[in-house]
């Protein structure tokens, strides 16, 4: 398992991969690269662009709508204090996948 920030900042588009949570930890896939399977309900973006991320979920037509820019607290961890959005911690992260657990 590798640290958030041992290969480098997080970049680009990650989608969640529900089918693969576990145990409290959320499963984000590259959007572009990894064949997700066909799903019932949509799913959730990350967007990470240095330090902020942009979470996007899902609208009514399923199509990704961004609901809450988050900014870098520490290493690994991302959040927005003053509206009290949700924030998250990344527990691992890899060009592969990313894991994160929501605080």
């Amino acid at each position: 398992m590798s640290a958030p920030d041992d290969q480098g900042p997080i970049r680009g588009n990650w989608t969640h991969s529900y089918e693969e949570d576990a145990s409290g930890i959320e499963v984000y896939r590259p959007t572009a690269t990894f064949p997700f399977p066909p799903a019932r309900r949509g799913r959730e973006r990350l967007t990470f662009d240095g330090d902020q991320v942009v979470v996007s979920p899902p609208g009514p037509d399923d199509r990704t709508r961004p609901r809450a820019t988050l900014r870098r607290l520490g290493t690994g961890r991302f959040g927005e204090p003053e509206t009290g959005a949700e924030g998250f911690e990344i527990v691992e992260a890899t060009p592969d996948v990313v894991r994160i657990r929501r605080s």
